[in-house]
C-alpha cells in the first residue's frame, strides 16, 4: 500500500496578507459608504416626498409623481442621466419632464415662463424647470374680433430630451429621439418633436416655418382652453372680502331663482336655458372665488372639455387616465374628484359656450356630477360623456362607451371619440321618500328586495374591510358569495305581501314568488344585463318559474289576479319619460339573467310609480343601498339631462353636425338659447326613436295615450 505524502505547507508572505487585509477593509468601507449614501438618499427623499403626494393641481406648478422608467432617462433640471432606484425618479404629469427627486424638490414653486419668447412666437429651450402656466394677455399680441372674443397667438413650450427614439422630427422627418443624451425638443402643448439642429436652422431663416411661428395645440385643439384664455388673479386683499361676500350672495340669489321645479308627469321639458339678462351668471363665470384664475371666452372653433376623474376607480386605471388626460389638455380642465368636489370647477366653467363634460368613473361618479349641476342651479346643463372606470358601468354601456376602460386603449383616441360624440337624452326621476321629505334623484334604476339586499351586504362588507375590494373581478366574486347566501336564506321571500306597487294610479299585482321589484330607466342592470326584453312570449316562461316555489305561494296565488302576459310593451328607452317595471324571483333568477339563461318578468311601463313598504326592506338607487323603514316612495319625472353618446353610425354623424349648426345659430343670435335646447331635444329624440324597432299597436300598457303624443314645446324663430 502506497503511503500518503503530506504536501508541503504553503507560505504566505506578510506583504500579501497586508495587501489582502487592505483590500478587504477597502471593500467593507466602500460597502458601508454606499449603505450610508443610500440611507441618506432615502431620508432626504422621505423629507421631500410630501411635496410629491397626490393633490389638486396648482396653476403653474409641476405635478410630480414617481416615474416609470422604461429605459434610460435624463433629468431636465441638472441634465444628468437619471439612474438608481425607480422610486427616486419623478415625472411631471403636466409637461412630461423627468427629474431626480432632489432636483424636483427645488422646482416646486413656479417662478416664470419656461424660456424667453422670441420673435418667432416660440420659446427658446431653457434648462429651467417651469410648468405650463396661464397666458398673459399682452396688448401687442391680443387680436380683437367682431364677436368680442380676445385671441392671442399661442407659443410653443419646448421641453428638452427624453423623446422616444422612434419619434420623427416634424421638420426633417428623420428620427430625433435618443437615449444616449438629452437631445431633441418636444412641445408639451402640441406634442411635436424637432431636432435642436433643425430648430436652430429654422430660426436662422428669413421665413420661419409656420410650425415654429405658432403652436396649434395639437390634435385636440378644439377641446383645449388656450393659455391666453386663462388669466391669473391678483392676490385678494382684506378690503375686498366684503365685495367677495356680496358676490357670493348675488350668486346664491341667482341660483335660487334658477332652481328647476318638478315638472308634471305628463310633460318632458328640456333643461332650462339661460335668459338674455343673466348677469348673475356672468359674474359667477368671471369671478368664482373657489379657483385662482378667470376665464376669457374662447373662439367659435373651440368646444372646451371639462374632465372629472375619479382616480380611485378601476384600480390603477383612474390614475393612468388622469396622467394621460393632463398631458393632452390644459391641466386646469382636469380635476381629480378624489381630492375635490366638482362644484367649484362647474361654477367656474359653466358660463363657457359649447362646454362639454367628460366624467371618468363609475355610475356613482356620473350621478355625483349631475347632482352638483343641480346644486349650483346651472341654468343650462352641458352634455356629458362617460369614460367607464367603475364596476357595472351600466350608463356607459347604454351610451355606447363600452363596459370598461383597459390599459392598452389610447386616451387620445377616447378624446377624439368625445369630440365626435353626438347629444342624446337621459330621463331623470325624483324619488320622494315618506314624510321626511327625503329626495333622491334616480338616473339608472331603483330596486326593492333581493337585489338591494345583495348590494347592501356587499356595501357593508366593503365598509368594514375596504382592502378586500381592490379589483372588479374580486368585487364580482363578493357579489356571487352574497347572492348564494340569499339563495339559501331567502331574506326577501313573500315580497308581494310586504309592498304595494301602484303605477299610473293602478295597482299592479306581483307574480307569485317575487322577491324583488326593479324600476329601470336604462336597459342595463348589474353590469350589462338587459332586464327589459322585446319578446313578450318569454314572460310566460319566466312566470312558470314561480309555480315550483312552494304550496303556500300556490294557494295564495288563487286570490290574486294573474299578470296579463299577453299585453304588448314597447322597447326600453332612456328618454321616453317612462319607467320599465320588472319583477325577479330571487338571486338564482338574477344569476340566470346575467348569463342569458332567463329573463325578468315585465310588469308595466309607467310615468309615475308609488311603492308602499309595509315593513323594513332593503332599497337601492343607482347602486347605493340602505334599509328603508315602512314608508311610501313616490317616483315622478324630474327632467332630462343632455348626455353624449358615442358616434358609431352615419345617423349619429348627422346628429352631431345638426348640433353644431344649432350651436352656430345660437352664437350668431339667429335663435335663442331656449330655442336651441328645444330643437336639440326634439332632434335627439327623433333620431333615437328612428333607430328603435317599430312599436306595435297598443304599445304602451297602462297608458291611455302614447308618450310621444305629449305636448311639444312651441317656439318662434327670432328675427336677425
Amino acid at each position: 500500500m502506497e503511503s500518503f505524502i503530506e504536501p508541503p505547507s504553503a507560505y504566505v508572505p506578510p506583504e500579501a496578507v497586508a495587501l489582502f487585509n487592505s483590500v478587504g477593509y477597502t471593500f467593507v468601507g466602500l460597502a458601508l459608504s454606499l449603505a450610508i449614501f443610500l440611507c441618506v438618499r432615502k431620508f432626504l427623499f422621505f423629507l421631500t416626498w410630501r411635496s410629491f403626494r397626490d393633490g389638486p393641481y396648482v396653476v403653474g406648478q409641476h405635478q410630480w409623481r414617481p416615474g416609470n422608467l422604461a429605459g434610460p432617462q435624463w433629468c431636465n433640471v441638472c441634465e444628468a442621466i437619471v439612474y438608481g432606484i425607480r422610486s427616486y425618479v419623478v415625472k411631471c404629469d403636466i409637461c412630461g419632464m423627468y427629474a431626480h427627486a432632489q432636483c424636483a424638490a427645488t422646482t416646486m414653486r413656479y417662478k416664470g415662463v419656461n424660456g424667453t419668447p422670441s420673435t418667432t412666437g416660440s420659446s427658446t429651450p431653457s434648462p429651467s424647470c417651469a410648468c405650463r402656466a396661464p397666458g398673459i394677455l399682452l396688448p401687442s399680441l391680443s387680436v380683437p374680433s367682431d364677436d368680442k372674443v380676445v385671441t392671442q397667438q399661442q407659443s410653443h413650450m419646448w421641453i428638452k430630451g427624453n423623446i422616444d427614439p422612434m419619434d420623427s422630427c416634424s421638420l426633417c422627418g428623420l428620427f430625433c429621439g435618443s437615449i444616449l443624451a438629452l437631445s431633441g425638443l418636444k412641445c408639451s402643448w402640441c406634442h411635436v418633436r424637432v431636432h435642436e439642429e433643425c430648430f436652430q436652422q429654422a430660426l436662422a431663416r428669413s421665413h420661419k416655418p409656420l410650425l415654429l411661428r405658432r403652436c396649434d395645440l395639437g390634435r385636440h385643439a378644439s377641446l383645449i382652453i388656450p393659455p391666453s384664455c386663462v388669466v391669473l388673479r391678483e392676490p385678494v386683499s382684506i378690503a375686498s372680502k366684503s365685495q367677495r361676500a356680496l358676490n357670493s350672495v348675488r350668486i346664491a340669489v341667482t341660483k335660487m331663482s334658477n332652481i328647476r321645479l318638478r315638472r308634471p308627469s305628463g310633460t318632458i321639458d328640456a333643461p332650462t336655458p339661460p335668459t338674455s339678462n343673466s348677469s348673475g351668471w356672468e359674474n359667477a363665470f368671471s369671478g368664482s372665488d373657489g379657483l385662482p384664475y378667470d376665464l376669457v371666452e374662447t373662439s367659435k372653433e373651440t368646444t372646451p372639455l371639462l374632465v372629472f376623474i375619479n382616480s380611485r376607480s378601476g384600480g390603477k386605471m383612474g390614475l393612468h387616465v388622469l396622467r394621460q388626460v393632463r398631458m393632452w389638455l390644459n391641466p386646469i380642465q382636469v380635476y381629480d374628484l378624489s381630492h375635490q368636489s366638482p362644484i367649484e370647477p362647474l361654477r367656474q366653467f359653466i358660463g363657457l359656450p359649447r362646454l362639454r363634460i367628460l366624467v371618468c368613473g363609475g355610475d356613482g361618479t356620473i350621478g355625483w356630477v349631475l347632482s352638483a349641476l343641480d346644486e349650483i342651479g346651472a341654468p343650462r346643463q352641458p352634455p356629458i360623456a362617460v369614460l367607464p372606470l367603475g364596476t357595472g358601468n351600466d350608463l356607459a354601456r347604454v351610451l355606447g362607451w363600452g363596459a370598461g376602460f383597459s390599459a392598452p386603449t389610447d386616451v387620445s383616441e377616447i378624446l377624439s371619440e368625445v369630440e365626435a360624440a353626438h347629444v342624446s337624452l337621459l330621463d331623470r326621476w325624483q324619488v320622494n321618500i315618506g314624510d321626511s321629505q327625503k329626495r333622491v334623484v334616480l338616473n339608472n334604476y331603483l330596486g326593492v328586495g333581493v337585489d338591494a339586499q345583495v348590494a347592501l351586504e356587499f356595501h357593508e362588507q366593503r365598509e368594514r374591510s375596504p382592502g378586500l375590494f381592490m379589483s372588479q373581478f374580486v368585487n364580482k366574486l363578493w357579489y356571487s358569495q352574497f347572492g348564494a347566501k340569499n339563495f339559501l336564506v331567502r331574506t326577501c321571500a313573500g315580497l308581494p305581501e310586504k309592498i304595494v306597487l301602484v303605477c299610473d294610479g293602478k295597482r299592479i299585482m306581483l307574480p307569485v314568488g317575487t322577491e324583488g321589484v326593479i324600476l329601470l330607466n336604462i336597459n342595463s342592470y348589474g353590469g350589462g344585463s338587459k332586464l327589459w326584453h322585446d319578446d313578450a312570449e318569454s314572460d310566460n316562461e319566466d312566470s312558470d318559474l314561480a309555480s315550483d316555489t312552494d304550496d303556500d305561494d300556490r294557494s295564495r296565488s288563487s286570490s290574486i289576479d294573474s299578470l296579463d302576459t299577453s299585453t304588448h310593451f314597447g322597447p326600453s328607452s332612456p328618454h321616453d319619460g317612462l319607467l320599465d317595471v320588472v319583477a325577479v324571483y330571487g338571486t338564482l333568477h338574477l344569476g340566470q339573467m346575467q348569463v342569458g339563461l332567463s329573463k325578468a318578468v315585465r310588469l308595466c311601463q309607467a310615468k309615475s310609480v308609488r311603492i308602499t313598504l309595509k315593513e323594513t326592506l332593503p332599497v337601492q338607487i343607482d347602486g347605493e343601498p340602505w334599509l328603508q323603514n315602512p314608508s311610501e316612495m313616490e317616483i315622478s319625472f324630474l327632467q332630462q339631462a343632455f348626455m353624449l353618446s358615442r358616434t358609431v353610425e352615419e345617423r349619429d354623424v348627422v346628429t352631431k353636425k345638426v348640433g353644431e349648426v344649432l350651436d352656430w345659430a345660437e352664437h350668431s343670435h339667429v335663435i335663442s338659447s331656449r330655442q336651441r335646447d328645444v330643437l336639440l331635444v326634439e332632434i335627439a329624440r327623433r333620431v333615437a326613436d328612428s333607430a328603435a324597432s317599430r312599436r306595435p299597436a297598443g304599445s304602451r300598457a297602462l297608458l291611455s295615450t302614447d308618450s310621444r303624443g305629449q305636448d311639444r314645446h312651441s317656439f318662434v324663430m327670432a328675427d336677425r
